[in-house]
């Protein structure tokens, strides 16, 4: 019952109403990342002779943290939805995918209505926002 991660999604006997849990997980990266950094460094220093400066730019802007120390991770995980064909690169993205590891999940409940033609839309639970 559910899917891998534990989300779990069930209809009441008449379609109406759609109760679901959802397990979200807040990731950090490892060590591992430093290797990843190193190697997209080395990739790019070899690659980037004569190229456009830009390229460099971008992939320094995701290895970059905030004024609070905070990394950006969807920037450094978008790195790798890059089509390059190149062994190092493909290298170094599995280093990032390696040094992806789950911090911490919060299970949330959240309850579905069947709009008329429309699918389903969130009962909010906020009563504030009600």
């Amino acid at each position: 019952m559910g899917r891998k991660k534990g989300d779990v999604s069930l209809l009441t006997y008449d379609g109406r109403y759609k109760p679901r849990i959802v397990v979200n997980g807040a990731i950090q990266f490892n060590e591992k990342l430093q290797v990843a950094k190193t190697l997209v460094d080395n990739r790019i220093r070899r690659r980037a002779d004569g190229s456009r400066s830009e390229i460099k730019l971008l992939v320094e802007d995701a290895f970059n943290v905030d004024k609070q120390g905070d990394i950006n991770k969807n920037r450094r995980l978008g790195l790798r939805r890059l089509a390059i064909e190149d062994a190092e690169w493909r290298e170094a993205m599995r280093a990032i995918s390696d040094s992806v590891q789950v911090a911490s999940t919060k299970t949330y409940p959240r309850f579905y209505k069947r709009q008329e033609d429309r699918g389903y839309r969130q009962i909010p639970l906020d009563v504030a926002s009600i």
